[in-house]
């Protein structure tokens, strides 16, 4: 066993709070840059097509949540999901999350050691919308920037009501979504300082199916960075989304107790 100075929440996890959904489509032409991955996964086997498989492309999401009560306390996540890959171990193809980051180390060292998510931390900024309504966006704005450098953010977008949210917020699950929800990540490497910076490596592939539910609407969105940009292509790739994005209020998540589908290099 590790001896981690970090609180290991085991899974399942039950996760409350609000999160914003931007989606698009990517096709498997479209290589991957190396911005894709963080820095430690990029130059691992996690980032190589030939030991975890060729991108597939596919629905690209890009998963902003506030979570207010989860097994490691309140916390901030945004997760980058660039489309599916081919699995080695299973011969499938699958969604798997490229670049993450949390608000606290708790929540980084749990994504890693339990579900294989590349977290790292990071600085979020909310900034509220002033609307009084509960079917109102709570937000104007998300930033979210390195630790180290608050106010240098690399992901800013703007958020703006749709008119599609003036019919009011409707009852949503994931379980309505005839898509796959599968996320299947390689072995992730370890950082030689994951004390303290909480990047704890894993020897296993692993399988999650996330469950979701909460109320929706939908809004619009801009980036908020030079010349409109979402992303300043080092933090994230700066990617185009969708125009109309997904907002979940009352949200509820499940991280359920992860499938080992192998061990490192399949």
């Amino acid at each position: 066993m590790v001896d981690s100075p970090l609180v290991d929440a085991l899974s399942p996890w039950r996760c409350r709070g609000e999160c914003f959904w931007l989606f698009g489509h990517a096709r498997a032409e479209e290589h991957l840059a190396p911005v894709a991955f963080n820095v430690l996964e990029g130059v691992s086997t996690f980032a190589s097509p030939e030991v975890s498989g060729a991108y597939q492309g596919g629905l690209t999401s890009i998963m902003i949540a506030r979570y207010n009560d989860s097994p490691v306390g309140p916390h901030d996540e945004l997760i980058w999901v660039p489309g599916q890959f081919a699995v080695p171990p299973t011969g499938r193809n699958a969604n798997r999350i490229t670049r993450a980051y949390v608000s606290t180390k708790e929540s980084a060292y749990n994504r890693r050691k339990h579900w294989n998510i590349p977290a790292r931390t990071a600085h979020f900024t909310f900034v509220p919308s002033g609307a009084n309504s509960p079917k109102a966006l709570p937000y104007s704005r998300i930033c979210v920037a390195p630790p180290d450098a608050p106010d240098n953010p690399f992901f800013v977008t703007d958020l703006a009501p749709s008119f599609l949210l003036s019919s009011g917020l409707i009852p949503f699950s994931s379980s309505f979504v005839p898509l796959s929800r599968e996320v299947e990540c390689p072995p992730l490497p370890q950082s030689d300082s994951w004390r303290e910076d909480a990047c704890i490596g894993t020897e296993r592939w692993v399988s999650l199916t996330p469950a979701m539910k909460g109320k929706a609407g939908f809004f619009r969105w801009k980036g908020g960075l030079a010349d409109g940009a979402l992303a300043d292509n080092v933090g994230l790739p700066n990617v185009r989304p969708w125009s109309t994005g997904m907002w979940l209020r009352e949200f509820e998540l499940e991280f359920p107790v992860g499938d080992v589908l192998g061990k490192r290099g399949g």
